[in-house]
């Protein structure tokens, strides 16, 4: 009776919600886990800065190399859905196997790599998969299921913490996989994607391959504005978020500080994110109207740290960004559906997605770290305020180039 409700496209909207919302809480703190502790990792089994910095590196390549094949195939051969559970086993496969080998880097780093070129994928595949489903089920909305990404990775930074204070690093790769495991349920009961690349007979237009995928791609304008206004958008964000440890040390704050801030603002993030579901109940696009307001708000961090002073001040600035960062997140998703291909949604929508962050992300951290060790942390403050004020000058100017809708 499910697979048949489920092939209809029948099931209800809150349905999958629910599911969808547990989708990304899981995801997310398994997310954590991996990412967010791997320089703790690294660090506690005596790897040096140096090695940490090439292994996340590493790991951001990886990211960029397997995101178009995952969207490729999930427009062509495999529904996200089982492309995804698949993953899941490849990611268990080497969860098991970092484990075993932990004691050898030449083969536990490795492994450590090709996890991130199949875990760092899954959340953009995530993010398209939900924007696919919307078509059958309207009131489905983005920003309301992508809240569960940030609670569960609030809840799973503390959870981690606790358990490797107490428990060690041994057990690093086996959460991780127990937790992915835990999605199963979850994607079993979800909807299938349709393929709009696969080719039939019956089709005026042919399916694409790989590679003309990618021309697309670059032909297309729109997607282009959208990647470039999306990419500074990430470089500015980071600029101040990649180093906001340092920038906090300098205006004396300390570690407990730091945790202090950075949980105020997740929670700032997964309060607004709920709000705006709320708000944006219709399906009406409201992807120009909150770039809108996630690029101007994207200026108020830096400047409420550059203007006042104080501890206040730090949480004022990082719950500013973060409801920046949660508009952002309700319509980029949707910035990149509306300039995609018909054929090439998940491919379009993922790829957008991923370029953007890594390469904003990367960006900000090798031009953040010159100038911290140029000037001092406070410069980035600076810099990330012209640098949004030049994007934000950007999209208007030719955001009536760029925007006309064409469906």
């Amino acid at each position: 009776m499910m697979r048949r409700e489920r092939a209809a496209g029948i099931n209800s909207g809150p349905h999958y919600t629910v599911l969808f919302f547990s989708a990304y809480f899981i995801y997310y703190a398994a997310y954590c886990v991996f990412s967010s502790y791997t320089v703790l990792f690294l660090t506690e089994r005596a790897y040096s800065a140096t090695v940490c910095g090439i292994i996340t590196s590493l790991t951001f390549l990886a990211n960029l190399l397997m995101e178009p094949v995952g969207g490729y195939i999930t427009d062509t051969f495999l529904p996200t859905r089982r492309y995804l559970l698949l993953l899941i086993g490849m990611i268990s496969a080497l969860c098991i196997f970092c484990t075993k080998y932990m004691d050898q880097p030449w083969l536990m780093l490795p492994g450590m790599v090709l996890s991130a070129g199949i875990v760092y994928p899954f959340s953009q595949l995530m993010d398209a998969w939900v924007n696919i489903s919307r078509e059958k089920q309207p009131d489905l909305i983005y920003s309301r299921v992508r809240a569960g990404g940030s609670i569960g990775y609030a809840v799973m930074s503390v959870i981690g913490g606790y358990y490797f204070k107490y428990r060690g690093w041994d057990g690093y790769f086996l959460v991780q996989m127990v937790i992915f495991l835990l999605m199963i349920p979850c994607l079993l009961l979800l909807p299938d994607t349709s393929l709009g690349n696969r080719r039939k007979r019956e089709a005026k237009e042919k399916s694409l391959s790989f590679f003309q995928a990618f021309h697309t791609l670059a032909q297309n304008r729109r997607f282009l504005f959208w990647l470039g206004i999306i990419t500074f958008y990430w470089f500015s964000h980071r600029l101040v978020g990649s180093f906001l440890s340092l920038i906090i040390a300098e205006l004396g704050g300390d570690a407990e500080t730091y945790g202090n801030v950075c949980g105020a603002g997740a929670a700032v993030e997964f309060a607004d994110l709920m709000l705006l579901a709320f708000a944006w109940k219709k399906k009406n696009s409201h992807a120009l109207l909150g770039m809108a307001i996630a690029l101007i708000t994207n200026l108020l961090r830096p400047l409420c740290f550059q203007l006042f002073s104080g501890t206040w001040a730090l949480y004022l600035g990082q719950m500013l960004q973060c409801a920046s960062f949660a508009f952002y997140m309700s319509v980029s998703v949707e910035c990149f559906a509306e300039a995609a291909d018909e054929r090439l949604r998940s491919f379009s929508i993922s790829m957008g997605l991923t370029v953007s962050s890594v390469v904003g992300t990367v960006l900000a951290n090798l031009v953040g770290g010159g100038l911290c060790d140029a000037f001092h942390p406070g410069i980035l403050i600076l810099f990330s305020l012209a640098v949004g004020i030049l994007n934000l000058g950007v999209f208007f100017f030719r955001l009536p180039h760029h925007c006309v809708r064409t469906h």
